[in-house]
C-alpha cells in the first residue's frame, strides 16, 4: 500500500462509458462480451483516493470481470435508471451498495436524476411544512437536511420518516428488477469528523430496520463497519492531493473499503463465484 497526503498528483481514475449510459464511470472499461458482475452503488465502489476500488479487488480475487457503474454520491435514483439495470441484467451477478435516504427524489424534493446530491426543487408540501425556510442557498441535499433539523426540527422528523419509507420503496424496485444472484453491501464509516449529529453518519438516515426491509429480496446482505483498529490506520493507502485533504476526510478509508471487499469473497463464493476470503488471504492475493 502507499499513503500519500502532501502534494500528491491526483489519481487517474480512467473515466469510461457504457452504452446506453449517459454518466462517466471510474475505469478502465471492462468487456460486456465476457461474464462480469456488475457493481451498482456510490461512493464506496466508486472509491475516491484510492488505487484499487472495491470491485478492482474483488476482481483480482475472483478472475471474473468486476464493471463498476459506482458513481460519487450517487442515491437509488441514479443506481435505478433504465439503462443501470439493464447493464446489470446482462451480468452473471450483481453487488448492490446501500447508499444513503438523502440523496433521493420524495414528498418533499426532487434531486437531479444523474448528480443525485443536489437537490432540483421543493415539492409544494415542503413548501406548505416549511413555508417559513429560504432556499435560496441550499443546493445540496444535506445541507437541506441540516437546515431543516435546525430550523424545525418537530417537523425534520416527519422527512425523515419520509426518506427512510422512499428509500425502502426505491430500493426495493430496484432489487426486484434485477435477476440473477445479489448481494447488498452495507458499508458503515465512522462518523464524519465535525458533522451535525443526526447527520453525520453514512449511509446517512440508513438504519437496521430499513437494510432488514430488504435483505429478502437479495440472497446475501454484508454489513461491514468500520473498527478503531480502520480509524488507527488513517488514510493508509490513499493518494490525497494536498488541496483536497478536508475532502478526503468525508470519504470512506482505503482500509476500510480493502476490508469490503474482503467481506464479499465468502459470499460471492457461496454463489459460485470465486475462492473465498481465506483462500486469498492465504495467498495475499488483494494486498495490491
Amino acid at each position: 500500500m502507499t499513503y500519500v497526503r502532501h502534494g500528491a498528483p491526483a489519481l487517474n481514475y480512467s473515466a469510461c462509458h457504457y452504452p446506453g449510459l449517459e454518466m462517466a464511470f471510474r475505469g478502465p472499461k471492462r468487456s460486456l462480451c465476457e461474464p462480469y458482475i456488475t457493481f451498482l452503488g456510490g461512493t464506496a465502489f466508486y472509491g475516491r483516493y484510492v488505487t484499487h476500488a472495491i470491485p478492482d479487488r474483488v476482481e483480482a480475487a475472483i478472475g471474473l470481470g468486476c464493471v463498476n457503474l459506482g458513481l460519487m454520491n450517487a442515491g437509488v435514483d441514479a443506481m435505478g435508471a433504465e439503462g443501470m439495470v439493464s447493464l446489470a441484467n446482462g451480468g452473471t451477478a450483481t453487488v448492490i451498495e446501500v447508499v444513503g435516504a438523502q440523496n433521493l427524489s420524495n414528498q418533499f424534493y426532487r434531486v437531479h436524476p444523474r448528480r443525485n446530491d443536489r437537490m432540483v426543487t421543493p415539492t409544494r408540501l415542503f413548501r406548505q411544512v416549511f413555508p417559513e425556510l429560504d432556499l435560496c442557498e441550499v443546493h445540496f441535499t444535506r445541507h437541506l437536511l441540516a437546515l431543516m433539523k435546525r430550523e424545525a426540527p418537530s417537523r425534520y422528523d416527519t422527512v425523515v420518516e419520509e426518506l427512510r419509507s422512499a428509500w425502502v420503496e426505491h430500493m426495493a424496485r430496484l432489487l426486484e428488477a434485477l435477476k440473477g444472484p445479489s448481494v447488498l453491501l452495507w458499508v458503515v464509516p465512522a462518523p464524519l469528523p465535525g458533522g451535525e449529529p443526526g447527520l453525520d453518519q453514512d449511509p446517512l438516515l440508513v438504519d437496521r430496520a430499513s437494510v432488514q426491509a430488504i435483505s429478502g429480496l437479495v440472497d446475501r446482505v454484508v454489513e461491514v463497519r468500520e473498527t478503531p483498529s480502520i480509524t488507527a490506520q488513517g488514510l493508509l493507502g490513499m493518494q490525497i492531493p494536498e488541496t483536497e485533504g478536508p475532502i478526503a476526510s468525508h470519504v470512506p478509508r482505503g482500509t476500510l473499503l480493502r476490508e469490503a471487499a474482503m467481506a464479499l469473497l465468502d459470499p460471492l463464493q457461496e454463489l459460485g463465484f470465486g475462492p473465498g476470503r481465506a483462500f486469498v488471504e492465504a495467498g495475499d492475493g488483494l494486498r495490491a
